[in-house]
C-alpha cells in the first residue's frame, strides 16, 4: 500500500487543477487487472504523454521504485518499463534546457529525474537479475543507460548473458553492451574485447548463432564508421545458422490485425478461427509493433548502418527472405520498403516466392505493391510484367483452392490477400482484375474496394457504368456519404470518360438538387466538368445551380458551365 495522497501534487499545475497521478499510482496496485491497466494508461496520458516529463513525473518516482522493489507488486515489468521510459526520455533532453508542461509551466524536472536514475541505478542491477523476464528486459537496458560506472555496468551485463535462457534477453544484453560503449567511450575497449570473444566462441550454449550475429554487427559499428567488406557475408552465414523459429506457429484466436479485416460489406460472415499464421510475441522494444523475430532488430541495425550500399543490403535481404525461419521472412518483407530506389530484381523475386504463404502474401501484396498504401514498393518498369504475372498466378491458385469467388470468401486472411492482389493488377490496368471488380459491383460484396480500381478500365464502360448507376441509385439522400460516398461512384464515372456516364451524372444532379444534398451536388458537378463540351446538353440542368444556397455548389456550377461551353482542343 502506498500513500500517494500524502504528497502535495500541485507543482507544475495551474491553480485549482486536480492532479490525477496519486489516484493512478494507487490504482496500479489494484487486484483488478482492468483497473491496473487503466491506471497505467492514465499515468502515461497525464505524466508521461509522448515521452513528456514534468514535476509530477518526478514526484512519482519514489512510489514507482517502491512498487518495483516489492516482489508482490502485480505487473512489475510494466512498472520497471515505465521507469526506464521516464529515465531515457529525461536523459535524452538538454540538461541546460527548460521545457514546458502541457499546462504551460516551465520545468527542469528532466535534470532531477536523470540524477535520480543515476542515484537509484543499483535498483536496476537488482531488477536485471529478477526471476521475471518482463522485469529483467527493461532493467537490462536501464543498467546500460543509468550506471555511471561504465566498467561495472559492463561486468553486470556480461554476467547476464550466460544467466539468460531466452534469446530475446540475450540479444538485448549484446545490444545494450554496444550502446554502453557509445554512451561511455572509456568502456569501448572492454566492450570490444567482450564482443570479439562472443564472435569466436562456439562452445557455450548461450553463445549461439543469433548472439554471434548480434556481436558481429555491433562490434563493427562501435569500432568504425566504415562497414568492413566481410561483414555482410559473415552476417549472412550466421543468419543461415539461425534457423530456429523463436515462437511456434499457432492458430489465431482473433488478433487485432485479423479482426480488422473480418468484416465483409454486403453480407454477414460468421466469426471463425483463421488458419495458422505467426502470432508471435513482439521482441524488440524499439519496434515492438513491427518485429516478429528477435533476430530482426539486429538485422535492422545492420541495414541502417549499410545505408546506401544497395548491393550489400540486397544480398542481406535475399538471405532474410529465404530464411528457414518464418518470423525472419515476415520481418524482412517490411524491411524491403527501406531500400533506396527501385526494388532490385533478386529482392522482388524472393518476395514473390513467398506468395504461397498466405500470411506472407498479405504482407507482400498489401504492404508492398498496392497503390492504396503510401509506403508501397517501387518496381522497375521492366519488372512490372514479372510482378503482375506472379500476382495473377497467385490469384489463380487461390481460386483453385478456395473456389471461384475468393473475393468474398469467409476466410478473412485469404480474402484480404486476394483482394489486394486484384487491386494491384487494377493499379496497372491489367485486364485480369476486371472479372473480380465486376463481380464485386454486381454482388455489392466489398464493393467499396473495387471502386478504387474500376476507373482504370474505360474500355469496359459498357459493363461498369450501369453497375455504378445502380450504386448511386441506392444512395440514401439523408446519408450520402455512408456506407460508400456518392462522390466515389461519381469519380469512377469521371475516370471512365464514357458518354454513357453523362446521363447517370445528370440524373444524380437532379435527385441531389431535389434533396439539397450539397456535397453530392458538388461532386457531381465536378465529375460532369471532366466531360467538357461533350456534356453541353446538361447546360440547362447546371445553370440553375449557380444560384444555389451553398457557395461550394455555386462555385462548382460556374466552373462546370465554363467547361461545358469551352470547346476542346480537338474541336478547335
Amino acid at each position: 500500500m502506498i500513500r500517494a495522497h500524502d504528497v502535495d501534487w500541485t507543482t507544475g499545475h495551474l491553480p485549482g487543477q486536480v492532479c490525477g497521478v496519486p489516484n493512478q499510482l494507487e490504482d496500479m496496485l489494484s487486484p483488478d487487472p482492468a483497473i491496473r491497466a487503466g491506471a497505467l494508461e492514465g499515468f502515461y496520458a497525464e505524466a508521461h504523454d509522448q515521452g513528456a516529463v514534468d514535476p509530477c513525473t518526478l514526484m512519482s518516482l519514489p512510489f514507482l521504485f517502491d512498487m518495483a522493489d516489492d516482489a508482490a507488486t502485480p505487473d512489475r515489468g510494466e512498472i520497471v518499463g515505465l521507469l526506464l521510459s521516464i529515465g531515457r526520455e529525461s536523459s535524452d533532453r538538454d540538461p541546460e534546457g527548460v521545457y514546458f508542461t502541457v499546462n504551460g509551466v516551465a520545468s527542469t524536472a528532466h535534470v532531477d529525474i536523470t540524477a535520480e536514475m543515476t542515484v537509484r541505478a543499483d535498483a536496476f542491477v537488482r531488477y536485471a537479475a529478477d526471476l521475471e523476464p518482463s522485469v529483467r528486459r527493461p532493467a537490462i537496458q536501464a543498467v546500460g543507460l543509468f550506471l555511471s560506472d561504465g566498467e561495472r555496468a559492463a561486468r553486470v551485463l556480461a554476467e547476464r548473458l550466460p544467466a539468460e535462457d531466452r534469446i530475446a534477453e540475450r540479444l538485448l544484453v549484446v545490444r545494450t553492451m554496444a550502446r554502453l560503449a557509445l554512451r561511455l567511450p572509456e568502456t569501448k575497449t572492454t566492450v570490444a574485447l567482450w564482443l570479439d570473444g562472443l564472435i569466436d566462441d562456439h562452445e557455450p550454449s548461450h553463445v549461439d548463432a543469433p548472439v554471434r550475429l548480434s556481436a558481429l554487427i555491433h562490434r563493427a559499428l562501435i569500432d568504425s564508421d566504415r562497414v568492413p567488406a566481410s561483414l555482410v557475408p559473415r552476417a549472412i552465414a550466421l543468419l543461415r545458422e539461425s534457423t530456429l523459429t523463436p515462437t511456434a506457429d499457432k492458430l489465431c484466436n482473433g488478433c487485432r490485425r485479423c479482426q480488422s479485416s473480418s468484416h465483409v460489406r454486403g453480407r454477414d460472415v460468421v466469426s471463425q478461427v483463421l488458419p495458422p499464421h505467426l502470432a508471435a510475441e513482439r521482441f524488440d522494444p524499439d519496434h515492438h509493433w513491427e518485429e516478429h523475430s528477435p533476430i530482426s532488430s539486429v538485422l535492422r541495425t545492420l541495414h541502417t548502418a549499410l545505408g546506401e550500399l544497395v548491393a550489400e543490403r540486397t544480398a542481406l535481404l535475399v538471405a532474410q527472405l529465404n530464411s528457414a525461419d518464418a518470423a525472419t521472412r515476415y520481418d524482412a518483407i517490411a524491411m524491403t520498403k527501406d531500400l533506396p530506389g527501385t526494388l532490385p530484381r533478386p529482392v522482388l523475386t524472393s518476395l514473390l516466392g513467398l506468395l504461397p504463404d498466405d500470411w506472407a502474401a498479405v504482407l507482400v501484396i498489401q504492404g508492398g505493391f498496392s497503390q492504396w498504401w503510401v509506403s508501397r514498393l517501387r518496381i522497375a518498369p521492366e519488372d512490372s510484367e514479372l510482378l503482375l504475372d506472379a500476382v495473377a498466378d497467385h490469384m489463380a491458385t487461390l481460386r483453385i483452392t478456395y473456389g471461384g469467388d475468393v473475393w468474398a470468401t469467409d476466410n478473412a486472411l485469404i480474402r484480404r490477400a486476394y483482394q489486394e492482389a486484384v487491386m494491384t493488377l487494377a493499379d496497372h490496368r491489367d485486364p485480369r482484375a476486371l472479372p473480380d471488380l465486376v463481380r464485386s459491383l454486381e454482388t455489392r460484396v466489398d464493393d467499396w474496394r473495387a471502386l478504387y480500381g474500376v476507373g482504370a478500365y474505360p474500355d469496359a464502360a459498357g459493363r461498369l457504368v450501369p453497375l455504378l448507376a445502380d450504386g448511386l441509385r441506392n444512395i440514401d439522400p439523408a446519408r450520402p456519404h455512408a456506407p460508400i460516398p456518392a462522390g466515389l461512384y461519381l469519380s469512377c464515372l469521371a475516370d471512365l470518360k464514357s458518354p454513357l456516364a453523362i446521363s447517370v451524372i445528370t440524373d444524380t444532379l437532379t435527385w441531389a438538387s431535389r434533396h439539397q444534398s450539397w456535397g453530392v451536388l458538388t461532386d457531381a458537378l465536378n465529375a460532369l466538368a471532366t466531360f467538357g463540351h461533350d456534356a453541353q446538353p446538361s447546360h440547362s440542368i447546371v445553370r440553375p445551380l449557380t444560384d444555389a444556397p451553398d457557395k461550394e455548389v455555386r462555385a462548382a456550377a460556374r466552373a462546370t458551365l465554363d467547361a461545358l461551353t469551352t470547346p476542346s482542343e480537338t474541336e478547335v
